[in-house]
């Protein structure tokens, strides 16, 4: 993948940052982290999105945060897995489980289509945050959330990048930059756990279908 194209497309989104006054920031350092969060109203981070302190440390997995005037408005975390010979399935009921005190059967299912397609290498992403007072622009989420999966590109080799959203905003696949959508991704055992629904879908992109998008459209217009 030519390394050169992405950074052409980072530099065009964070040129169109800047000119709303708009800065990006990198966050790898747990010491760090809570401040920033604290800075945009995020009390908490969702068990299924948590990334640990060993996974910033160890270069797995980072922050990126969109700031106005140095204050944090925005953020969202990737984190790079390798399932090796795992597939899909197993992989999340295990982090299911682990993430919910050991509560086997929490995932009732996976479906077919994600065990089948999502394999190797993939690179995750948190639900985007957005400060209460900052939200709307489509164009700006669009933005923030096309400029992450570009670095964590550049960071990682991967075969899938892939995301969680609430099936009653699946309109912003596009926005996003996914372009695979499945739907009733995970069924949840009862009960369903706390800010999760049996409708929620996985958004996907595979690494051929990147490259071809990030080679074929102009700089910045994801």
């Amino acid at each position: 993948m030519e390394h050169s194209n992405i950074l052409t497309h980072m530099q065009a989104i964070a040129d169109r940052f800047s000119a709303e006054g708009l800065s990006l920031y990198v966050c790898s350092s747990p010491a760090e982290l809570p401040a920033l969060l604290e800075e945009i109203g995020k009390k908490r981070v969702h068990p299924m999105s948590e990334v640990s302190d060993e996974e910033l440390r160890s270069g797995r997995a980072f922050w990126l945060f969109l700031k106005r005037d140095g204050k944090c408005i925005t953020c969202i975390s990737a984190k790079s897995i390798d399932l090796g010979s795992q597939d899909f399935g197993n992989y999340f009921r295990s982090l299911a489980a682990s993430r919910y005190g050991g509560r086997d059967g929490v995932v009732a299912s996976v479906s077919q289509p994600l065990v089948d397609e999502l394999q190797g290498r993939l690179i995750y992403f948190g639900g985007i945050e957005v400060a209460p007072d900052e939200r709307g622009g489509i164009r700006r989420l669009g933005d923030f959330a096309q400029y992450v999966k570009l670095l964590a590109a550049l960071r990682w080799e991967f075969d899938w990048m892939y995301t969680i959203i609430a099936y009653k905003h699946r309109r912003l696949a596009d926005d996003y930059g996914f372009n695979g959508k499945y739907r009733n991704a995970i069924s949840w055992a009862d009960p369903v756990p706390e800010g999760l629904a049996n409708d929620q879908m996985i958004l996907g992109l595979n690494a051929v279908h990147f490259s071809h998008i990030v080679s074929s459209v102009e700089p910045g217009q994801l």
